[in-house]
């Protein structure tokens, strides 16, 4: 739907194109908690057993400053 037509009904392509956007949010979000899984792996094995809380520490905390950041950049600023 064009936002600068402001009676225009939405049509079949509307709703496709959402379709569609939906569909790739939620590959998004599947493909993001398969990255993590797997970073959590590397660390167990790349890592000794003694380092691994650490280094578990600074990647949950590095992902937890980008999240912040996106959250910030997109919906705080708006």
């Amino acid at each position: 739907m064009d936002e600068n037509i402001p009676n225009q009904k939405p049509n079949m392509e509307y709703y496709f194109r959402l379709g569609v956007f939906g569909l790739a949010m939620i590959f998004l979000i599947l493909s993001a908690f398969q990255l993590y899984i797997s970073i959590e792996s590397i660390i167990y094995t790349w890592f000794e057993h003694q380092y691994v809380p650490i280094v578990r520490s600074f990647v949950n905390l590095a992902v937890l400053v980008l999240s912040v950041y996106i959250i910030r950049l997109y919906f705080v600023n708006k």
